[in-house]
């Protein structure tokens, strides 16, 4: 019951992890209008009201070495390799879902969302030091990612949990 559980649980953080990232390019054709951006001034309190800016006119005012370049076309590649992989581990092929990490990784080896992606296969493969070690890379990789540490350190804790080293679990 434990590690049904578990897995229900790392299956949900997989989610909510793998989820929120948008690596997809901007579509220019696309009728979608991005919305708008808000400002708040602080001069006057009766003017507590945000001034609306649109995505367009803030990218104007941005020099021209900040702006958005468009992805290399191989975080497509890296796309299309997570999102069968996310598939195969739905499916309960690990292994396969496993070469097609790897062979994100090489193309994006310091990309902190695929160390963590591979913490939660070696969990589910129930190679618990390895999914530790994969976590804690990822969390070296994306050091300002306060989501993606509490993802990790979940999956620390309950592959120290699964050890059965109860003292090392409690620190995360």
């Amino acid at each position: 019951m434990t590690k049904l559980y578990l897995v229900i649980l790392l299956i949900i953080s997989l989610i909510n992890g793998c989820t929120t990232i948008d690596y997809s390019r901007p579509d220019t054709e696309s009728t979608y209008k991005s919305p708008p951006v808000y400002e708040r001034s602080s001069t006057d309190a009766a003017e507590q009201q945000p001034r609306v800016i649109t995505t367009a006119v803030a990218e104007q005012a941005q020099p021209a070495k900040l702006k958005k370049k468009s992805p290399p076309p191989s975080r497509q590649a890296v796309l299309d390799l997570l999102a069968q992989s996310k598939s195969a581990m739905e499916e309960s092929h690990y292994d396969e879902a496993e070469s097609l990490l790897k062979r994100a990784l090489r193309i994006e080896p310091s990309n902190a969302w695929l160390w963590h992606n591979m913490a939660v296969l070696k969990f589910y493969q129930e190679d618990y030091q390895q999914a530790i070690q994969q976590a804690l890379k990822s969390n070296n990789l994306e050091k300002n990612n306060p989501r993606l540490k509490v993802n990790n350190s979940k999956i620390i804790k309950q592959s120290y949990i699964e050890l059965g080293d109860l003292k090392k679990a409690q620190q995360y």
